[in-house]
């Protein structure tokens, strides 16, 4: 091939690149997931409002309100609501005389991603073999259960280990170590819950949904990849053949995965400490929020990839619709 036949071969691979390498997003822009544990529906429904996901990205980015209305194209009583309504369920902080308005949640943006990837991947991994190893101890838990005899095998384990375990008492763990993290921030209505937003795919929001409620006095615990619209009450769950487990057996649950979560998955936090602050400290939210609340994001997306791991092993199933159990609330 002649020097003018390659040249011209360059430069029409380097077009074609450069047509297929897509556009560059902006610097502040509303392709964001939110999620949020324990799961909020008040906070997912303030968030699926763009404008107030655009306000959260801007203030991670530095930006003062007044940017944000030019940008938004927006007048300032506008921007002082969307704002408010932030502020309201605790979700930004304003500004004062030492720093200007931000996030009161993590903002994990794409790049974020790239750096804490292989660490979140090595670590989930790990993670999947602690509770793989103790399979045997779990299913003979599970299988006692009197009140769980007329569920399917597959998703009362779903339920006994990403919702009583996981997603359960490993929070009460957390919360009780005090060394890793702390009960929730309080939000609006004073509820406390941790939360977060994620750039691009939203599988880094989490993609499970825990849920409580309270109904004649039993705790109603839904799982799954959405919240139900409407919470189940303890007659729906018995018309549909739940577990519904009484107080003896509310008491032997919660006893075993308590002193799971403190015995046997704990540890691997404590013990990884030092690599697991190195990840927050990769993160560009690390600016403005504490080790805690990007710990309970980073163990959101370990649980998340640690149910996928056993549901591909077949040893759990996952809900198409949200599974819903009762357990007797303890006095």
């Amino acid at each position: 091939m002649s020097v003018k036949a390659c040249t011209f071969a360059l430069i029409v691979a380097v077009s074609v690149g450069l047509a297929q390498k897509p556009p560059q997003r902006p610097k502040v822009h509303t392709d964001f997931a939110f999620g949020s544990y324990p799961a909020s529906r008040e906070a997912a429904n303030l968030m699926a409002k763009d404008k107030n996901r655009f306000m959260i990205v801007a203030f991670h980015e530095g930006w003062d309100f007044e940017k944000i209305g030019k940008e938004l194209k927006v007048s300032d009583e506008e921007v002082d609501k969307l704002f408010s309504d932030l502020d309201t369920e605790h979700l930004v902080i304003g500004e004062d005389q030492d720093n200007d308005a931000r996030p009161r949640i993590p903002v994990i943006r794409e790049k974020d991603m790239e750096k804490i990837k292989a660490g979140l991947q090595k670590h989930s991994e790990a993670f999947a073999r602690i509770i793989e190893s103790n399979w045997s101890q779990i299913e003979t838990m599970a299988s006692s259960l009197n009140g769980a005899k007329s569920v399917p095998r597959e998703q009362l384990l779903y339920e006994v280990v990403v919702s009583g375990i996981l997603l359960g008492a490993m929070n009460d763990a957390f919360y009780e170590d005090k060394t890793l993290i702390p009960p929730g921030p309080k939000r609006g209505r004073g509820l406390r819950y941790f939360a977060w937003l994620v750039e691009g795919d939203p599988k880094y929001a989490g993609r499970i949904q825990r849920e409580e409620s309270q109904s004649g006095g039993n705790t109603i615990v839904t799982i799954g990849a959405t919240l139900p619209k409407v919470r189940p009450n303890l007659e729906e769950i018995r018309a549909g053949h739940g577990m519904i487990l009484d107080e003896a057996e509310s008491r032997r649950f919660r006893s075993f995965a308590a002193i799971f979560c403190k015995d046997k998955l704990l540890p691997y936090f404590k013990t990884n400490r030092d690599d697991l602050l190195k990840a927050a400290m990769q993160v560009s939210s690390s600016k403005y929020t504490a080790f805690g609340e990007f710990l309970a994001w980073y163990y959101n997306q370990m649980v998340n990839n640690t149910v996928d791991e056993i549901v591909a092993a077949k040893r759990m199933q996952s809900p198409k619709d949200p599974y819903a159990y009762a357990v007797k609330s303890l006095q």
